[in-house]
């Protein structure tokens, strides 16, 4: 599903567990995400963003709502 936030767009997709997203991996013992910054960890609910440019990043489910809205295809 394709989401916006004011004028950037991400693909977005809620994680609930091991293989819900290809880009969630265990490290150090948790499950996380390999940012631009770092490793991120990702809680069950969490969404995951990947911009345009191929970046990825966890998002917890209240900030997700409030900063994005569905794009219709």
């Amino acid at each position: 599903m394709r989401f916006r936030k004011r004028t950037s767009h991400v693909e977005a997709t809620r994680w609930f567990v091991d293989g819900d997203h290809d880009r969630v991996e265990r490290h150090q013992g948790m499950w996380a995400v390999a940012t631009p910054e770092g490793w991120r960890a990702v809680m069950p609910g969490d969404w995951i963003l990947l911009d345009e440019c191929g970046n990825c990043w966890p998002m917890d489910h209240g900030h997700f709502e409030h900063f994005y809205e569905p794009v219709a295809r």
